[in-house]
Formats: structure tokens, C-alpha cells, sequence
């Protein structure tokens, strides 16, 4: 009987052992850490975006735009995470190359050659029932993230933009407030504007509008690729 009763009170003392462990590991898998990072490169205050998917429910993100950092609270396993997504994101302005092309395009009956600087947007334009190109300008220029740039694309046309945040998540660059002007007399009309977000490689074709001066409408063509 004594042995009985020794041997349970052995039993329970090993499921009470094993019922402290596994609630202890519960606990630690809902303990918060908190981490500090201090940007050399970026805004702290643009890291949300890089970071949004990567905090749980139960973490926190604290901007502290003074210091150009971000406190974020969070399970220790998705504090790695976030971390190294952080280093990732805070990197120098990356330089790129943006190539800009001006053509006019049109429907004509039996089609039109396609000059040798466009055959490799021709089919993409084709596709908008264009079968007949010009080519008006083509520049390239050289920028980095946060840097204006103007380029003059013959003819009167001008475009200015904004190279924007570059994003190593979709390897991608934002081209802020393209604008496509051209110069009548002495004014400088604007005809089309907007925002792009350009993948380094992509060729995007984009406008459309009339040419004030034509039935032909215009087309920009821009491309983004890593200087050599």
C-alpha cells in the first residue's frame, strides 16, 4: 500500500512538472521584446510601409522622429523579422537610369514602318490598335532617390519628375509628379501628369493624349534600369 501510494504521489508530481512546463513555454511565446532601430539612410517615418505586414497583432510601432528611429514591440521571433526588413529598407539612395521616350501614334489604313527605336514597344502598342509610330525624342539621365529631373524631349516637350523611394521588396522606384509639357510661344503648357511606380527593368507605356497639333496621339514610353 505504501509503495501504491508513493508511486502515485510519483505520477503526479512528473504531470505537475510537465503541466508548469508547457504553460511556461505558453508564456513565452506571448512575451513581448522591444527593439530599437535608427535609420542612417531613410525617414523613420516612411517604415511603416515596410514593415505593415511583418508586426503582429499584439506588437506596437513607436516613430520617434527626432531621433530617426522606430521602437516597435513585438514577439521575439517577429522582431527578426522585422529587423532584417528594416536593414533591407534603410539602405543609401539607389542611382538609376530612366530612359524616356516621346512617340506619336496612329490608326492608318495599310499600317506604317516601325522606326528601329521603337520595335520593341511596337507590339505593346499595337495592342491599343496603333499601327503607326514616330518617334519625337528619346533621353537618358542618370538620378538617384529624391532627385529632380527635367529632360528635354525635342520639339517643345519637356518632362519633369521626381525620382521617388526606391523599394527592394518589389524592386521598384517611384517616379513622383511626371509631368509632359510643351512649350507654345513662350508658355509652357502642361498635357499630362501623374505618379509611377516603375519595376527596374519594366518598360511602361503610358499618355495617350492628343497631339495638340495632329491627329496623332502621343505616347510616353519610360524604362528603369540599373546604371552600368
Amino acid at each position: 500500500m505504501t509503495k501504491r501510494i508513493a508511486l502515485l504521489s510519483l505520477l503526479l508530481l512528473c504531470f505537475s512538472g510537465l503541466a508548469a512546463a508547457d504553460q511556461a513555454a505558453s508564456g513565452d511565446d506571448k512575451t513581448l521584446s522591444v527593439y530599437t532601430y535608427q535609420f542612417k539612410h531613410k525617414q523613420a517615418e516612411k517604415a511603416a510601409t515596410a514593415i505593415k505586414t511583418l508586426v503582429s497583432a499584439e506588437g506596437t510601432v513607436a516613430i520617434q522622429s527626432a531621433a530617426n528611429s522606430v521602437v516597435i514591440t513585438d514577439r521575439a521571433e517577429n522582431l527578426k523579422n522585422i529587423a532584417a526588413a528594416l536593414q533591407r529598407f534603410d539602405t543609401p539612395p539607389q542611382p538609376v537610369q530612366l530612359s524616356v521616350r516621346l512617340v506619336t501614334a496612329a490608326r492608318v489604313e495599310g499600317g506604317g514602318q516601325v522606326p528601329d527605336g521603337l520595335k520593341d514597344v511596337a507590339p505593346k502598342l499595337a495592342m491599343l490598335r496603333y499601327n503607326s509610330f514616330e518617334n519625337l525624342g528619346s533621353v537618358s539621365v542618370d538620378g538617384r532617390e529624391g532627385e529632380p529631373g527635367i529632360v528635354e524631349l525635342g520639339g517643345g516637350y519637356r518632362a519633369d519628375f521626381r525620382f521617388g523611394e526606391f523599394d527592394p521588396a518589389s524592386d521598384s522606384i517611384s517616379l513622383a509628379d511626371f509631368k509632359l509639357s510643351k512649350l507654345q510661344g513662350d508658355q509652357l503648357s502642361a498635357l499630362y501628369k501623374t505618379t509611377l511606380n516603375l519595376r527596374i527593368g519594366q518598360t511602361l507605356i503610358f499618355g495617350a493624349t492628343r497631339d495638340p497639333q495632329s491627329q496623332r496621339a502621343l505616347v510616353v514610353v519610360v524604362s528603369a534600369r540599373r546604371p552600368q
